[in-house]
């Protein structure tokens, strides 16, 4: 269930790792923040079909369970490519006087999330410069259990009007304030592009679709076939018209919530998986590809950022980049990331793993 989606995570990671290439078509159109933008609604998304039912009651130690298994997920691929960043960190880095405290002030902030939440481009892209996202999915993932318990006295169905009434008025404020607030104020930009408290908006949206198919489900209506594809394709073509209209907007928009609408649909259209694209996206390789989708995208700005050091000329610098990171990422994936993360949820009980049906949320 739901292969498609995970397919999708690396389509999502491919665009940010596009980005970073500095490629003008790519920067222009937002890739970056586009894959962002996705990954925080399919993670709303993932983790609400995961836990549907669990939190309808606030039990401490399911809380607990629940952080842990957050923890496993993010924390040890955060932490090797911290060290991983060290010598391209300390490389720029100017001693002074207060060079050690500096240090250990800036490490602090990266080893604990919290950069997000301070107003400075200097924090959010120190060390592995996309690790502030996982900043913002630390405070997502504190917030979803209490999310989730609001949520689970809600028929989203049945007040759809008020919901969707809420959710666009929310994402047009945010859309407007994105439009109208200038780039070169810092604090606007941190306000609207990298305060968790901001961008949770996202997830939450993806917590609400998630709610909303779980309902539909559960009243057992679905599409047929070739209606699914022709929403598959419909919202295939909503995306590229998003991409192409880009171009032509506002940068500070790219990073805040242009692309909602469109992921929104793709992600709900996708998650029933009935049409022929889902079909095509249902494949092993490209399943196996969104697996290992995080370690990916965790890894892809280092690899770029260390191969730029050899001076290639650009196309073989993005080539090898890619495909060094695809390489490093599958490694990962099978030898550090997967393994760590069993290790601290389960610990050494074997037994354990009858609980890895919820493994794989996003």
């Amino acid at each position: 269930m739901l292969k498609p989606l995970t397919s999708f995570r690396f389509i999502a990671a491919l665009m940010v790792f596009l980005f970073h290439t500095g490629v003008a078509f790519f920067v222009n159109a937002g890739f970056g923040h586009a894959g962002v933008q996705f990954f925080f609604i399919l993670s709303g998304f993932i983790l609400t079909y995961n836990y549907s039912n669990k939190f309808r009651t606030l039990e401490k130690e399911y809380v607990k369970k629940f952080y842990k298994a957050r923890f496993a997920k993010i924390y040890p691929m955060h932490l090797l490519t911290f060290f991983l960043s060290l010598p391209l960190f300390l490389s720029t880095f100017h001693p002074d006087g207060l060079y050690s405290i500096k240090l250990v002030i800036v490490s602090g902030i990266n080893l604990l999330l919290l950069q997000g939440y301070v107003p400075s481009s200097g924090i959010w892209f120190n060390f592995n410069n996309v690790s502030w996202t996982l900043s913002a999915e630390a405070f997502f993932y504190f917030m979803f259990p209490f999310i989730m318990f609001f949520f689970s006295k809600i028929s989203f169905t049945r007040n759809a009007k008020k919901v969707v009434t809420i959710v666009f008025l929310s994402w047009a404020a945010l859309f407007t304030f994105n439009l109208i607030l200038t780039q070169d104020n810092i604090f606007y930009v941190w306000i609207l592009n990298f305060l968790p408290f901001t961008r949770i908006f996202e997830f939450v949206f993806g917590m609400i679709l998630g709610n909303v198919f779980i309902e539909l489900s559960e009243r057992g209506i679905k599409l047929k076939s070739k209606y699914m594809t022709l929403l598959e394709f419909t919202s295939l073509a909503l995306l590229v018209l998003f991409v192409l209209l880009a171009g032509h907007i506002n940068l500070p928009n790219m990073k805040g919530q242009y692309y909602v609408p469109v992921w929104g649909l793709m992600i709900f259209i996708f998650a029933y998986g009935g049409g022929v694209i889902s079909k095509m996206l249902s494949h092993r390789f490209l399943v196996f590809l969104g697996e290992i989708s995080f370690s990916f995208y965790i890894l892809h700005a280092l690899v770029l950022n260390y191969i730029d050091e050899l001076n290639l000329i650009s196309w073989l610098d993005y080539s090898l980049s890619l495909i060094v990171t695809i390489g490093l990422a599958s490694l990962s994936f099978r030898y550090y990331e997967e393994p760590i993360r069993k290790l601290i949820r389960f610990g050494k009980s074997k037994n354990s793993l009858a609980d890895v049906s919820i493994q794989k949320a996003s």
